[in-house]
Formats: C-alpha cells, sequence, structure tokens
C-alpha cells in the first residue's frame, strides 16, 4: 500500500503541474492592412464613444443617469436642503405634506437614508422615451426606528435636456 501512495504521488505532482507558457509570436502585418486596422480601429473608438444607452437618448449624452440625480436628492433631502431637493423637480411641491414623497419628507429625527435604484422602464412610446419610471427601495433611519419604503420615480428630460428631473414620485411603506 505504501509503494502505491510512492508512485501515485510523483504522478500528482506531474499531473497538476503546467508547462511554462510559450510566448505568442503573430506575424507582422503587413503596410497595408496595419493602416487598415489603425482607421478600423478609430472608426470603433469614435463609435464606442459616441454609443450611449438608448434608454437615456432623451437627454445629453454627458448627463448623469437618472438613478445618479436620485441619490443626490436623498442626500439633500437628508441633509434638509430644500432648494437642492427642490431643484431635483421639475415642478416643486409647494408643500412637503402633499408632496408626492411626503413620507420621506415628513421624517423627524432622519440620521440615514438609502436610496436603492432599480433599472428604469420607459413609460411612454417615444423614441428615445421622454419618461422614465425608476424602481426604488428607501430606507430611512430616525431617532423612532427603521422605515422602509418601495415605489418609484418617474423622471423626464429637463427642458433644456440637459439633466433629468423627477415628474412624479409614489412610495408606500413596506415590511421586512
Amino acid at each position: 500500500m505504501r509503494r502505491t501512495l510512492f508512485l501515485i504521488a510523483p504522478l500528482v505532482l506531474l499531473g497538476c503541474s503546467r508547462p511554462t507558457a510559450q510566448p505568442d509570436v503573430a506575424p507582422a502585418p503587413s503596410p497595408a492592412s496595419a493602416g487598415a486596422q489603425a482607421v478600423a480601429g478609430t472608426d470603433a473608438a469614435s463609435l464606442q464613444s459616441a454609443t450611449i444607452d438608448p434608454l437615456f437618448a432623451a437627454v445629453a449624452a454627458d448627463a448623469e443617469p437618472p438613478s445618479v440625480m436620485l441619490n443626490r436628492y436623498v442626500i439633500a433631502l437628508l441633509n434638509r436642503d430644500r432648494s437642492a431637493s427642490d431643484a431635483a423637480w421639475a415642478i416643486p411641491p409647494a408643500d412637503p405634506h402633499r408632496a408626492d414623497d411626503a413620507a420621506i419628507r415628513q421624517l423627524q429625527g432622519l440620521r440615514t437614508l438609502r436610496l436603492d435604484s432599480g433599472t428604469p422602464l420607459a413609460r411612454d412610446d417615444r423614441q428615445p422615451s421622454r419618461l422614465l419610471e425608476v424602481p426604488v427601495r428607501l430606507r430611512a433611519t430616525t431617532a423612532q426606528g427603521t422605515f422602509r419604503f418601495g415605489g418609484w420615480y418617474r423622471v423626464q428630460p429637463s427642458p433644456d435636456g440637459r439633466a433629468w428631473q423627477i415628474q412624479s414620485a409614489q412610495l408606500r411603506p413596506t415590511l421586512d
């Protein structure tokens, strides 16, 4: 039995080792094909940089996605910065008690507020879509405890087309 183990051990070591990697030597491209590759490379790079997600094509290419805008909005709410939070809306709510997301705006002693957003869904038939619905889950921690909300924010392009703005929201309390 011991002899068998002594014979198997070298086979296992040899079987697990791999040969040293051989450098791949590619043939040198001909001057004509090298020029074509360079042109094709620049075309591919320009197409890649110009390509944006068709879902977000209603705003400028360098605009932040709706999820980032909503995160900034939540930070403004957490910091009680009403001017910054109202700036995120296409039509800011005049009364925070009647706002679409009044449940979040009315929390007292807010310590933390976390937003998890899902993949936006187009809510109109236009191409590109001018109304996106972003599913969200919010967790708010206050002195009274932790509250969870689920729902969505609908966003639309700003009048100048450079950013997304909140059009409406629907948030409901949820249980774990």
